[in-house]
């Protein structure tokens, strides 16, 4: 456990340092916004993409009642955009950080399950068990 800690804690480090620098070589990113409902929950996706990294925003309405709402940003590895969702409970004062995981599949986003775990107060997707892209809760299909 703190081998697999030690490394996701210097991939964020990487990230950070990286994400710092000024490059002016970088990418165009695409806007595109996806949309996914599942049974009576809904979920909107705005995602800027470019070859090595996103960025956006992510709204889960709950039936209705309550909605998450917040940021998502990380790094595009292949058909993986892995990052984290930085965002907001509705009614609570208090953000919050979790792991996110997207699956590219044609012109689908699949939004991956995992089993997460906290080392030093920040939330990882466990190293030990793989992310599962099949039972899942959303699937974005793009909007435009």
């Amino acid at each position: 456990m703190k081998y697999g800690s030690t490394v996701w804690f210097s991939v964020v480090a990487v990230l950070c340092l990286y994400s710092c620098q000024n490059n002016e070589t970088s990418a165009v990113k695409t806007k595109t916004l996806y949309q996914s409902v599942y049974k009576n929950d809904t979920a909107s996706l705005k995602l800027h993409s470019g070859a090595k990294e996103f960025d956006g925003q992510l709204e889960i309405n709950y039936n209705g009642l309550y909605k998450d709402s917040g940021d998502v940003n990380g790094i595009v590895k292949g058909d993986t955009l892995k990052g984290t969702f930085y965002f907001q409970h509705y009614g609570i004062e208090k953000k919050e950080r979790i792991p996110i995981s997207l699956l590219k599949d044609g012109s689908k986003l699949i939004m991956g399950v995992g089993t997460m775990e906290i080392y030093m107060n920040m939330t990882f997707f466990k190293k030990t068990v793989p992310i599962d892209y099949k039972n899942v809760k959303f699937t974005f299909e793009k909007v435009k």
